[in-house]
């Protein structure tokens, strides 16, 4: 299989394997959907494939995932399906819940924050919504980050930047009849093996984070893309009775709960979810979750959304099937099980080829692997010169704009979901060889184009 590798070996690319794609199973389902007694009326909350969806979502779609989502958490209750509206896809969640939920252009919400490393195309999403240059890096410590250093940053910023009122936030993008909730500040991060290091928070940072987010009238918006693709045998991610670590959003419910809040508040998180790390990026449909439903009506109330219904509404009715039958469980064991194998050969290859001081993060979960060089290699140069044979991405990629940690310096991210092992064993050998060529006076002449996907 090595002699007809393709070159260069991608271990840049956070996707999965074509092989693992979901195909039989939604081929399937676009049969039996369509094959069977549709529904008719476009008003209702069930609708036709076809016909515009409802703007959260078909709501035995929503309430299916409450059922679904809550059994995999091992919580006591099903997730309402008013705390749920589908989304095309975690992007695009992060997109509109910044489009709808914050106000930065008036500087009312005065500034956002990113865990860093971060993963490297959420910056734009920021950018295109208002925040070029309101952005600070909160730096991420291995299964935790530094919230002093984020609370240091809100008394700062609280203290100094313009109070601009409610009113004057929200006079650019109100509507006639539509309320909406916008808050002061907002942070972005990945909880549960994070992109790009693979790490996982731990409980106490979880609670930790919400409490300030509570404080401080910020929203949280995690992405909860990898908390089904632990590794086996991973704990990172398991709380001591066994459970899948809680979302930042169901501690924000149950905080919430405590403390009495009511219908009509909002809460200070979101979980934004995604099908695509599950059963194919293509399929674009994922769902976001909101500690009240106050969150959710208020994405679905958005102008596209209620224009043109629900997005993804045909991708999500094909997903459904899937989900009640709970094959997508099937689909999910497939993903950890092939991870696990290929974390395993990457590992054993770095501590093979790299010099034994490197530092190696991740490994546990998700799509990522991150890097750290020994102290003077320089990460820049060697990925450049390995990328005829390998590319990976170099950690500059992963920084928050305008607030720079020096990740390029000697981090890389290595992918595990794209290359079968033998093949991401050859890369890590590829690129072990370059930096044995940068130690031997080798030097990049310019950067190597690649796709940054």
């Amino acid at each position: 299989m090595l002699a007809s590798i393709r070159k260069p070996i991608d271990l840049l690319r956070g996707h999965p394997s074509t092989r693992l794609l979901a195909t039989d199973l939604i081929r399937e389902s676009a049969a039996k959907v369509l094959s069977s007694d549709l529904p008719q009326d476009s008003y209702a909350q069930v609708r036709h494939p076809l016909h515009y969806g409802p703007d959260l979502g078909n709501e035995d779609l929503r309430a299916e995932i409450g059922r679904w989502t809550a059994g995999r958490y091992g919580l006591k209750e099903a997730i309402p399906a008013e705390r749920i509206n589908i989304t095309p896809g975690a992007s695009y969640g992060l997109m509109n819940t910044l489009l709808l939920c914050t106000s930065p252009v008036t500087g009312y919400t005065k500034q956002a924050f990113m865990v860093s490393p971060t993963y490297f195309l959420a910056a734009g999403v920021f950018e295109d919504a208002g925040f070029s240059g309101k952005l600070t890096a909160i730096r991420l410590n291995k299964n935790t980050i530094d919230t002093e250093s984020l609370v240091a940053h809100l008394e700062r910023i609280s203290a100094t930047a313009p109070d601009v009122q409610l009113p004057s936030g929200l006079e650019p993008i109100s509507r006639a009849g539509v309320s909406k909730r916008i808050y002061k500040f907002v942070m972005y991060c990945v909880p549960t093996y994070s992109n790009p290091t693979g790490e996982t928070w731990d409980l106490e940072t979880r609670r930790r984070v919400v409490e300030i987010a509570r404080k401080w009238d910020m929203l949280v918006i995690s992405d909860d893309v990898y908390d089904f693709l632990g590794n086996g045998g991973d704990t990172s991610a398991i709380t001591p009775d066994e459970r899948l670590m809680p979302r930042l959003v169901t501690l924000d419910h149950e905080i919430g709960e405590k403390q009495g809040m009511g219908d009509n508040e909002a809460g200070y998180t979101v979980s934004n979810c995604s099908f695509s790390k599950l059963l194919g990026p293509g399929i674009r449909c994922g769902w976001i979750e909101s500690a009240t439903g106050v969150l959710a009506k208020q994405m679905g109330e958005g102008g596209a959304n209620h224009s043109g219904g629900a997005p993804s509404h045909f991708a999500s009715t094909l997903i459904y099937p899937l989900i009640t039958s709970r094959s997508i469980d099937s689909v999910i064991s497939n993903l950890t099980k092939t991870y696990t194998v290929r974390c395993a050969a990457i590992i054993t290859a770095i501590k093979t080829y790299f010099p034994k001081e490197t530092t190696i993060y991740g490994g546990k979960g998700g799509f990522f692997l991150w890097i750290i060089l020994p102290d003077h290699y320089d990460a820049r140069e060697i990925t450049k010169i390995a990328a005829k044979d390998v590319i990976v991405l170099n950690g500059d990629k992963s920084e928050c704009p305008g607030d720079t940690l020096g990740w390029g310096d000697r981090c890389v991210r290595l992918a595990v979901s794209y290359c079968e092992a033998d093949v991401a064993v050859e890369g890590v050998k590829k690129f072990a060889e370059a930096m044995k060529r940068w130690e031997n006076g080798e030097r990049s002449s310019r950067g190597v184009e690649v796709e940054m996907k």
